[in-house]
């Protein structure tokens, strides 16, 4: 998502900017200051979000924490109201709850799992997320910079895109792996979508400066 995000955000911006001006070294002054606000920026939104869920989470274990303190016949009864839907019967169901409630640790996990359908160990650590959103971030936004810094003639655009094209497939493809499609088709999605928002900006920056000019 990081990469994705800041491969077809800087593409779009470098296009806006050539459509705008045709200065090389304007662009590419603003297309890493891009970079690093949009890394920055990806990476503090992801910390924050990860860390008021965590936050949520940890509330409400600590609330049936508290239940199970305060009103453990209630609980049990929940549980066993749990168990019941899953098909045992009465037996089983007691048996069940009496060896569940007999440890609170244990007892309290399993309120979070079945009741809330919340699981402790899965929860994100947002400084671990936030440093892999920003990096993949930065490195999207590399792919079609790299081309403008490299490139000396006035086609460092088209090649960045040429690049970047490849980028959008790559990573298309490599999202079929999650989604199951083919990977192909994937490929080729990601790339058009690209593209065309890639067009855009280059005609809506050509538009601006038209209009400013």
């Amino acid at each position: 998502f990081g990469m994705n995000d800041g491969l077809i955000s800087t593409l779009g911006f470098i296009a806006g900017m050539s459509g705008a001006v045709n200065q090389k070294r304007f662009i590419l002054i603003a297309a890493f200051a891009e970079m690093l606000a949009g890394g920055i920026s990806m990476a503090v939104g992801v910390y924050l979000s990860i860390k008021s869920q965590r936050e949520f989470f940890e509330a409400e274990i600590e609330r049936e924490k508290g239940e199970v303190e305060n009103v453990p016949e209630l609980e049990r009864e929940e549980l066993r109201a749990i168990y019941r839907g899953k098909g045992f019967d009465e037996n089983e169901v007691n048996l069940i709850v009496d060896k569940l409630t007999a440890n609170k640790e244990r007892w309290v996990n399993t309120m979070m799992e079945e009741e809330l359908h919340l699981f402790p160990d899965r929860f994100d650590k947002p400084n671990k997320a936030a440093y892999f959103i920003g990096i993949s971030f930065i490195a999207g936004s590399l792919i079609p910079i790299l081309p403008v810094v490299f490139i000396d003639t006035n086609n460092y655009l088209f090649v960045s895109i040429a690049v970047s094209a490849l980028g959008f497939f790559a990573i298309g493809a490599g999202k079929s792996s999650i989604t199951n499609r083919g990977w192909v088709k994937s490929g080729l999605e990601m790339t058009g979508i690209g593209i065309a928002a890639t067009a855009f900006c280059y005609f809506i920056g050509y538009a601006f400066s038209m209009f400013i000019g």
